[in-house]
């Protein structure tokens, strides 16, 4: 019973130790993603999503077996909100019909601080278990969806700021063909910083981002003149517009 109780000790502090560096390495990450840039950004949404799969994964059955159905639940809506935010986040990996259909049915998920939302209240409520993985996992959310929503606030100010300087379709017109380097007839997320820096605007590599989602409507990973338009004119069709 003795040696039992030492290896129970043991086993609890060994996890305690993993989950503290867990969460001080996931505050570093996050901290490092915001003077960074949006990959760094996106990359840690996309693993955070991933880490809530397989930590609610493996708690599933183990909360069911020991009768913890609250647990299990949440263990199952955490799974579920992991699929949704990989989904999300992994644009490169990820079906665009998949994305398309759940910003469709959840609006407030093209916007950054609306996914921030999202990120802090899926974190807050796998933080709610009370087990070192779970404080790992969902502290590192909340620091991701924290961050998402200040980094989205801050860039709808500027993108006003951006559509104010540009007074006539002319300007925006000539502004676009400065800012498209390679001449494709769409923006990258490097060309759009130029553009925003040709307004005079400066944006750190996040709000970059930000306003790059923002823009991107059919989540192409590129900013087409349409859509540039759409966004320009408050989302009022374009009938006859040229580059």
């Amino acid at each position: 019973m003795e040696t039992t109780n030492l290896l129970n000790v043991a086993s609890v502090a060994g996890k305690a130790t993993v989950g503290a560096t867990a969460i001080n390495e996931a505050a570093i990450k996050v901290q490092k993603a915001r003077s960074e840039g949006p990959l760094s950004y996106r990359i840690l949404s996309f693993l955070g999503g991933l880490a809530m799969i397989v930590s609610n994964g493996i708690s599933i059955l183990d909360r069911f077996f020991s009768f913890n159905v609250a647990g299990a639940l949440i263990a199952i809506y955490g799974v579920c909100f992991g699929v949704i935010i990989t989904i999300i986040e992994g644009g490169w990996a990820c079906p665009t019909r998949l994305q398309n259909g759940i910003r469709h049915y959840a609006k407030f998920l093209e916007f950054t601080w609306g996914r921030g939302m999202l990120y802090f209240f899926v974190g807050s409520l796998q933080a709610s278990n009370w087990n070192i993985l779970d404080w790992a996992v969902g502290g590192f959310m909340m620091f991701v969806g924290f961050t998402a929503v200040s980094v989205g606030a801050i860039t709808a100010i500027k993108l006003r700021r951006l559509r104010l300087s540009i007074s006539t379709e002319e300007e925006m017109k000539k502004q676009w063909q400065m800012a498209d380097v390679d001449g494709n007839g769409s923006l990258d997320i490097k060309e759009l910083s130029i553009f925003a820096s040709n307004a005079g605007l400066n944006m750190t590599r996040n709000e970059i981002a930000a306003a790059f989602d923002a823009m991107d409507r059919n989540f192409d990973e590129k900013v087409q003149f349409e859509e540039f338009h759409l966004w320009w004119t408050g989302g009022k069709s374009m009938t006859s517009v040229t580059v």
